[in-house]
């Protein structure tokens, strides 16, 4: 017997397979009905000929077969339908085992390019704007007045690449679509699900996540050298628009003490090596504060060199006595 898929059963079924998804079950039926059919006729009751006895006695009224009937005519029918049932499920149920794999698999396929088609149009609609057309990046308008510099939107075509050896996000179809729903809140990434206040549903958001998992390059632009560059600089391009262009905080926590919250007195050097330590870790792997946008790795982002510079810039700046917690929105008045 051919195997399923195997080049006879694609022969065999070619018609079929062309003829739409509703096909196959129909060819299944008829050459299992035509089965039955010759073994009903052949050997089954179908054969007998002659008057039907006792037809003008009402059912209730009519004697039962006699012994000799039942052992002879009676059994061989009950057999020829037995036979005709075994000839009916000897066709039917191989036919469909062969079949119905390979159908199932089409109609996810058909499910799949379908998601990805409607995806790709509430992306256009929702996401293109900011994140690219071809999911390659862009920029958004700031969501504070003050500032005339645009947000930095991240391309969205290496999502998986870039969180795939990721702690911070074990899962990134679930990362993707709870941002989604939620948003980001004090970014121009706004929440596009009822659940956070948008007007998307469940599923649309679903489609456009299986989109962007559609199209994922999994190119990552190398590591910017900020060769020649400051600590500043590099402080001022990748942390400013969450941290603050003073590591005051805006959307991420304010650092005027981040060494204290890690641990620094102020004086041992021990301590001041743990605290830069603690601040190395989280800028190569992330960290993910729940209830606020995780902070992403930059190890794919930033040199060695670069990230060293940032910390030396982020120490420069550090100072004893503000909040023990990682407070956004910078220090209260009277706490500076």
């Amino acid at each position: 017997m051919p195997e399923p898929g195997s080049p006879a059963m694609n022969h065999l079924f070619l018609a079929a397979e062309g003829g739409g998804p509703g096909t196959v079950p129909l060819l299944i039926l008829i050459v299992a009905l035509v089965g039955f059919g010759l073994a009903y006729f052949v050997v089954g009751p179908g054969k007998r000929s002659g008057p039907k006895r006792n037809a003008d006695i009402p059912l209730a009224m009519r004697p039962y077969h006699a012994d000799e009937e039942l052992e002879t005519t009676g059994m061989e029918r009950a057999m020829a339908w037995g036979v005709a049932l075994a000839v009916f499920a000897s066709l039917f149920i191989p036919l469909y085992w062969l079949i119905e794999p390979t159908r199932i698999n089409n109609a996810v396929d058909d499910f799949y390019d379908a998601d990805v088609a409607a995806g790709r149009a509430e992306y256009q609609n929702a996401c293109a704007s900011c994140h690219g057309v071809n999911l390659e990046g862009g920029s958004a308008p700031h969501p504070s007045p003050d500032v005339d510099a645009p947000w930095p939107a991240p391309a969205l075509d290496n999502i998986v690449a870039r969180y795939a050896d990721s702690e911070i996000v074990p899962d990134v179809r679930e990362f993707i679509l709870l941002t989604l729903i939620h948003g980001r809140p004090g970014t121009p990434m706004n929440a596009f699900g009822v659940a956070g206040g948008g007007v998307y549903s469940d599923n649309q958001l679903e489609q456009i996540t299986t989109y962007i998992l559609s199209v994922q390059t999994g190119e990552i632009p190398e590591a910017q050298a900020f060769v020649g560059r400051s600590g500043e600089d590099v402080f001022e391009v990748s942390c400013a628009r969450c941290h603050g262009p003073n590591a005051e905080g805006y959307v991420g926590p304010q650092l005027w003490n981040v060494y204290e919250r890690y641990g620094w007195s102020g004086e041992d050097d021990e301590s001041l090596v743990q605290a830069r330590n603690a601040v190395r870790q989280v800028l190569q792997e992330g960290r993910n504060l729940p209830g606020n946008a995780p902070m992403p790795s930059f190890a794919l982002e930033l040199t060695d060199d670069a990230i060293e510079a940032v910390i030396d810039h982020i120490e420069s700046f550090q100072d004893l006595g503000g909040p023990r917690t990682a407070q956004i929105g910078g220090l209260p008045e009277g706490d500076d």
